[in-house]
């Protein structure tokens, strides 16, 4: 992404148009025992591009049990091969680590654990080695745009956000799940392992399952507010008052210049491009991608999106700045560079922060009714096409992913549990 807002207009286009696509930059690396984010679930409400066509599985509770729930999965020889998982954040546990202590950020040891003796029974199971690799996000999008592009993929198996991948999705650079999955699999069955994405007549993306807690918010400094005098938007919402009109307006008198120098040090609104894109577009019921593949970009309701974006950040000057660098977006606002911002819940959880903030569901716009948010699955994987046995690293993947903790539910959505609790 462009520092300059001035171009915010160009960007937005760009964002949603462009095969060359926007890199996001490195996330925090905050671990919980297993990845380094939590994992981030659906919100409620409709998706802002597509409604969720069966993706999101509703599985039935199950306890844990000594039952292997993968005797079902046949055994075969991958011949020593490493298949490599690309991300743009540093992940653990795979086939590079021996001990817990090989994250220098493990908190939950005995997770930490149970997490590597399935690496090493897949491992012995199916003659492999897995490895996560972060070549840099702005690697991560060129590997996308080109070796995937050219049909000699560098990685097995990608991480990479909705926005970046759909448009290879579409021309179909990725496999179909339907294509390399097996009747016995999770993907086909319980869902607690795998759940698919389908959108735009694509079935190439999926994420890891896990409960199903909002993740997404419009966040603002409390404090900021009041002591500005303005008007509480949780107050606006209950009168019904809550729209992008009154947002613009608290936004606006949000910017301040606390040292008198005539830069702006604290910006109404900041925060990451992808998920403002999406929230907005989501609260005003537009569309950028049908179900039939046509492109919503030149609705009406789109239009209106791009277009008070693009005031917001170059007539009020009332948006911070974008950067290159991911963290000091998505991070802004805890740190009171901004007042409202779109934050996920894993930060809201695991930062610091010194001022009382609250959450208030995003402004409805003018073609919106306040009835849908946006699908805050941000992060997806695929298996590009081009890869050698694609079924069989698909269903390497869900024994790994899915082999520490077997049919105990419970102890797969221990940590988001906890974390939607604590928010």
């Amino acid at each position: 992404m462009r520092k300059r807002s001035k171009a915010i207009l160009a960007v937005l286009l760009v964002a949603t148009m462009v095969l060359p696509m926007m890199a996001c930059g490195k996330k925090s690396t905050t671990d919980t025992g297993s990845d380094k984010t939590a994992e981030p679930t659906v919100t409620s409400g409709a998706e802002s591009d597509t409604e969720d066509t069966g993706a999101e599985a509703t599985a039935a509770p199950t306890q844990a049990g000594t039952e292997d729930p993968f005797a079902s999965y046949p055994a075969f020889d991958m011949g020593g091969r490493t298949i490599k998982i690309a991300m743009f954040y540093d992940m653990y546990y795979d086939s590079t680590d021996t001990v817990p202590e090989d994250n220098p950020n493990v908190t939950n040891v005995e997770l930490a654990q149970k997490l590597i003796d399935n690496v090493r029974r897949v491992e012995e199971k199916y003659n492999v080695k897995i490895e996560y690799v972060n070549p840099g996000s702005d690697a991560l999008v060129d590997s996308l745009n080109t070796s995937v592009v050219a049909g000699t993929p560098d990685y097995d198996v990608y991480l990479t956000q909705l926005s970046f991948a759909l448009p290879l999705a579409v021309n179909g650079y990725f496999e179909n799940l339907s294509d390399i999955s097996k009747d016995y699999e999770d993907i086909n069955n319980n869902r607690n392992i795998i759940t698919p994405f389908e959108i735009a007549g694509t079935n190439s993306f999926f994420s890891k399952s896990g409960k199903n807690v909002a993740a997404t918010y419009m966040v603002y400094n409390a404090d900021t507010l009041k002591q500005l005098g303005l008007e509480d938007p949780n107050e606006l919402y209950a009168k019904g008052e809550w729209t992008w009109e009154k947002f613009e307006e608290l936004a606006k008198a949000s910017n301040q210049d606390t040292d008198n120098n005539g830069v702006t040090d604290i910006y109404g609104y900041g925060g990451d491009l992808s998920l403002t894109l999406l929230e907005f577009l989501a609260s005003n019921n537009a569309i950028l991608v049908k179900e039939d593949g046509t492109e919503g970009l030149t609705d009406p309701k789109t239009v209106e999106v791009f277009q008070f974006l693009s005031k917001l950040y170059n007539d009020d000057k009332a948006g911070r700045p974008l950067t290159d660098d991911w963290n000091d977006n998505i991070y802004a606002w805890t740190q009171n560079k901004c007042v409202f911002a779109p934050t996920p819940m894993y930060i809201i959880q695991g930062e610091e922060i010194n001022f009382n903030y609250r959450i208030v569901p995003w402004p409805k716009g003018p073609s919106g009714d306040g009835t849908k948010a946006g699908q805050s699955f941000n992060d997806y994987f695929v298996i590009p096409k081009g890869i050698k046995d694609a079924d069989k690293v698909y269903q390497i993947i869900e024994e790994f992913f899915g082999g520490w903790y077997g049919n105990d539910l419970e102890a797969r959505d221990v940590d988001m549990i906890e974390l939607a609790e604590s928010c």
